[in-house]
């Protein structure tokens, strides 16, 4: 009877989120394995190598863009500032028409209508009308911001602005790190290692075997049939066609994939060898990336 070998060909039917966890698992015993086998220990590295890569892609990829939501929050601030700017100023427009205070408070307000500013601007459109009107307002000869009473807010809604159009850059960055086919690259080179390491393993098992590399073959084994059991065949037992009631330990009661079911393996989220799952939720995945099973991440 031939003997059992380790197989990468399943890891490309599993999703992003899955393929993350799952892979994470197969490092971490990899680096947890002692071995003097100088050609093990330089595969192993190169898995751990590809795993990080692989998740700082899977980060990239699904992460929450919280760069966006700093802005929605200061782009708000900077609306009251300047509404509160704008209504100060239109307040001063009640006072008589020989009030000196009145006509200055008229050419400030002008500004307004100069640049078309409204709250309702885009976020950039909207930061660089408040400079530009923040710069004329205190270049002004006419007036002072301190007697109009408008000198706090006005520095107020200028740092907002400047905090809008910093966190607009960073969201570009942000934007332009998620490099198309990056991940789908990454999933390859992690499953390449994964292939060369078990290959070493699967001869050395045959030429070398030792108690320790029994255990861990078994564990690979138990990965992977998991894997293709829950991920790939929705709990369904490859033969005979009975259905299989249990759940991996610490996944999801539903295990059926299309319902994001085995949470467990999905996503690291570390990239160290703490073995640790997440339960970050995982998102949709991008036609461009070639994962089997999009339904899984939904």
């Amino acid at each position: 009877m031939a003997q059992k070998t380790l197989t990468t060909s399943y890891l490309a039917q599993l999703t992003n989120a899955n393929h993350d966890g799952v892979t994470q698992q197969i490092d971490d015993r990899l680096q947890g394995f002692e071995t003097d086998n100088t050609m093990l220990q330089q595969a192993a590295a190169a898995v751990h190598t590809a795993r990080q890569a692989e998740d700082a892609a899977y980060r990239r990829y699904s992460g929450k863009d919280f760069a966006s939501d700093d802005l929605k929050r200061e782009d708000a601030l900077e609306d009251k500032y300047m509404s509160t700017v704008r209504a100060l100023l239109n307040a001063l427009l009640c006072l008589p028409e020989d009030e000196p205070l009145r006509r200055k408070a008229q050419l400030a307000v002008q500004l307004f209508k100069d640049f078309g500013f409204q709250v309702s601007d885009g976020f950039e459109a909207e930061a660089r009308k408040t400079l530009n009107m923040v710069q004329q307002w205190q270049a002004a000869t006419d007036y002072t911001l301190a007697e109009l009473g408008i000198e706090p807010w006005v520095g107020k809604a200028a740092a907002q602005a400047q905090k809008v159009t910093a966190l607009i850059t960073q969201r570009v960055d942000n934007e332009s790190a998620k490099v198309k086919g990056e991940l789908a690259e990454a999933r390859k080179a992690t499953d390449e290692a994964v292939r060369r390491a078990y290959d070493i393993l699967n001869a050395l098992a045959v030429l070398q075997p030792t108690d320790g590399l029994a255990q861990l073959m078994s564990v690979l084994f138990s990965i992977e049939d998991r894997a293709k059991l829950y991920y790939i065949s929705g709990g369904k037992l490859s033969e005979g066609g009975q259905s299989s009631p249990q759940t991996p330990e610490g996944g999801s009661s539903d295990p059926d994939p299309s319902t994001g079911g085995g949470s467990s393996e999905g996503g690291s989220g570390t990239g160290d060898n703490t073995g640790s799952g997440s339960s970050t939720p995982t998102t949709p995945t991008d036609p461009t990336e070639p994962v089997v099973g999009e339904g899984d991440e939904g």
